[in-house]
């Protein structure tokens, strides 16, 4: 299956490079060198999947996030020097998907896309209903609608993917890179600080509910809502 993906970079030598690995890999590539050009492209094509710059004339990174999440679910991964803690929560707080720093491997960003299009392919073709409901969370996996006192909380496809896990698993403590193996995928790298950062951006988004996310020091986390 081929995936149209929208690079936005103002580095032109990067976009090429970039584009190129990606069309290596059979993707449709649409370009943009700024935040205003990606909107456009967006709105013309069907995109399936972002890579978007944060740094960038007219319309920074985040404001590009923020508009296409106004309508549309799909993954952005999000491509940046800007490597701190704050800046990464601040990313998942407005539902990416992923994050890189650069510099970074071409080859590593390609992995890491089809990791997060496979998640949200089989997110979308699961046809088994299933909901959870535990206290006043209330989780619709076929719909992937996650409810807390009837209100509905917005994750991206990997916080959504790393609550069910947990979830599934409760009451059990969790390692940092069994989430990372279950969640992320076993073909891509990620630190294990990036389950630290999406653990911190899940209890946020969960508000009082997000306590049944224990840590375990020295070793992971668990879920478990027993007082």
């Amino acid at each position: 299956m081929s995936y149209t993906i929208l690079i936005i970079e103002d580095e032109l030598s990067l976009q090429n490079i970039i584009a190129a690995y990606f069309r290596k890999n059979n993707f449709k590539v649409l370009t943009a060198s700024d935040g205003l050009q990606g909107l456009e492209k967006f709105r013309m094509n069907n995109v399936d999947v972002v890579c978007c710059d944060v740094m960038m004339p007219n319309i920074n990174g985040w404001d590009v996030v923020r508009s296409i999440r106004q309508n549309s679910d799909i993954p952005i991964i999000m491509m940046t020097a800007l490597d701190s803690e704050k800046d990464q929560l601040f990313g998942f707080d407005l539902d990416i998907d992923d994050y890189v720093t650069k510099p970074f491997s071409p080859a590593v960003l390609v992995a890491k896309t089809n990791s997060v299009l496979k998640r949200y392919r089989n997110s979308k073709t699961s046809s088994i209903r299933n909901i959870i409901e535990i206290g006043n969370l209330n989780i619709n996996i076929d719909a992937r609608v996650i409810k807390v006192s009837d209100k509905i909380i917005h994750l991206s496809k990997t916080e959504f993917d790393l609550l069910t896990f947990l979830i599934k698993n409760k009451g059990i403590v969790i390692d940092r890179v069994t989430m990372l193996d279950e969640v992320w995928g076993l073909d891509v790298y990620v630190e294990e600080r990036v389950v630290d950062t999406n653990i911190k951006v899940l209890r946020k988004k969960l508000g009082e509910t997000g306590k049944y996310i224990q840590t375990v020091f020295g070793i992971g986390y668990k879920f478990d809502d027993e007082d």
